[in-house]
């Protein structure tokens, strides 16, 4: 799918897009496993507008695109706290026993989901069992502390 729907550039291109695109971008880390990832190899897609660019992953370029991402939301003075919400908690599970997963924040029509509404996809990497659910606008708390077990900046408590 990727291979079909993007085109692959340099790291340094992709990073460079990103950070001259304003807020109309977002990105996507995938590892190979990852169920709409055909290039067996871990990478980082980009979009902006009707442009789809993917590049081979860096735990450095994700970092930046993150920082990047987070500071263009504006997150405010206080953080708060994301509602309770079972994404969270198999997350958490997740983080608790040890098991490789990621999560993707599908905007409308794009190229993850294609529906009309924001789609929160979490995969275990392990099994390749996924679980979605559909908002109305992008759950910013929630995938802001999602992201925070993702990236490690937070542990599960066992």
């Amino acid at each position: 799918m990727i291979k079909k729907h993007a085109k692959k550039i340099s790291p340094v291109e992709l990073k460079d897009r990103a950070m001259k695109a304003g807020t109309s971008w977002h990105h996507h880390c995938m590892p190979a496993a990852c169920f709409v990832n055909d290039t067996e190899e871990e990478i980082i897609i980009f979009e902006a507008g009707d442009d789809t660019f993917y590049c081979e992953s860096s735990k450095e370029l994700q970092k930046e695109l993150e920082e990047h991402a987070y500071q263009l939301t504006g997150p405010g003075k206080g953080k708060k706290k994301p509602s309770k919400h079972e994404a969270l908690d198999l997350v958490r599970q997740y983080a608790k026993e040890g098991k490789r997963w990621h999560f993707h924040i599908a905007m409308p029509s794009c190229l993850l989901s294609m529906a009309t509404d924001f789609t929160l996809i979490v995969e275990n990497d392990e099994n390749g069992d996924k679980q979605e659910w559909s908002f109305d606008a992008k759950p910013v708390e929630l995938v802001r502390a999602i992201d925070d077990y993702y990236l490690g900046r937070k542990k599960a408590k066992k």
